[in-house]
């Protein structure tokens, strides 16, 4: 048994699969296997992902039809033997010594999955620090609910939109917990965020997590960036993780989590969209603020709950005015420019 089986979906990054495979290969912890799951990649990486594979025998490729980044992992996973799992972005890389540092703190706490920090480039060639911890943390019985919350959306009042990373690729898993448990990935073209949902089933079932403060994961900002494009559908993925989310917690503390992320979004995406070059950007808006989903969420997420700038976002969306709404983002995402 392997003591880490690294997943590496590979989509059109032909640019980027060699500094990715790279920092893989390189691993300080020899013992992984690297599983490659080509999702119908319509350039080059079906035969690089083979040529890496006669290179080093920890490589396995799986080639598939092409269903997206979820259900790559998914396929992944079920070709998985090792004790941990990880995944990774293709156009990202990580340090040489991120799955030993990761396997031996989990090993060493027992822990059921260990995170550590990571890197994410703003612009070309300058990277911010993650600071999500200033020391190695244990969390163990009904602190991981609140670190599971908190990777969600901060508590009412709180400034901060949300305190840890809630993406899977700073993380080893124990696989044998998944597989009991059946956890698996949903499609991204289902719900924005598919990690969250992913990171709800395994929290709620581990017994302790550990997380070094160590910046070990490159999150790579690249020109063929999906994240780049303004997509117009995001705002159903938007409820359809909400409705997820609170199917798999319920609870009230959890469902005001939920509400903020929600709010937290479509404040994003209101913004994104008026930045964008799409045609009839106040038809979008009238349809997203005349949503029912609002009087819903205005029910248990009163304003006051949030920081200003969110507030007023907030208010805006609630009072249906269009134009306000259309102005006010203008201007912050304006003033955000100069910065």
């Amino acid at each position: 048994m392997p003591k880490v089986s690294v997943i590496v979906p590979v989509y059109n990054v032909e640019k980027y699969l060699e500094r990715c495979m790279r920092s893989l290969m390189k691993q300080t912890l020899h013992d992984i296997e690297i599983i490659m799951v080509n999702d119908g990649s319509p350039d080059h990486c079906p035969q690089m992902c083979e040529e890496y594979a006669e290179k080093d025998s920890r490589i396995k490729v799986i080639h598939k039809m092409n269903a997206g980044l979820g259900l790559a992992r998914n396929s992944g996973l079920e070709a998985a033997t090792g004790e941990y799992v990880a995944f990774v972005d293709s156009d990202d890389y990580v340090d040489v010594k991120m799955y030993e540092s990761l396997y031996l703190s989990a090993i060493h706490e027992n822990a059921d999955a260990a995170f550590c920090g990571f890197y994410i480039e703003m612009k070309k060639g300058v990277w911010a620090e993650s600071r999500e911890v200033d020391e190695n943390k244990v969390w163990v019985g009904d602190e991981i609910n609140n670190f599971m919350l908190d990777m969600i959306a901060c508590a009412p009042y709180e400034k901060q939109e949300r305190k840890y990373q809630m993406s899977v690729w700073h993380a080893v898993y124990r696989r044998s917990l998944i597989g009991e448990n059946k956890i698996n990935f949903i499609s991204e073209r289902d719900v924005v965020s598919e990690d969250i949902p992913f990171q709800v089933d395994f929290l709620k079932k581990a017994r302790k997590i550990t997380y070094l403060k160590d910046n070990f994961y490159y999150y790579c900002l690249n020109d063929s960036s999906l994240t780049k494009s303004f997509k117009l559908g995001k705002y159903t993925g938007f409820k359809k993780l909400r409705e997820v989310l609170i199917g798999k917690l319920g609870d009230e503390k959890s469902t005001l989590r939920v509400n903020r992320q929600f709010i937290g979004y479509c404040r994003s995406y209101v913004g994104d969209l008026v930045m964008s070059r799409l045609k009839d950007k106040k038809d979008v808006l009238y349809k997203i603020q005349n949503d029912p989903i609002w009087d819903e969420i205005a029910n248990t997420y009163p304003p006051k709950f949030l920081p200003i700038n969110s507030r007023i976002y907030y208010l805006l969306t609630l009072q249906k005015s269009v134009w306000a709404l259309f102005l006010y983002a203008k201007i912050i995402c304006f003033i955000k420019k100069l910065r």
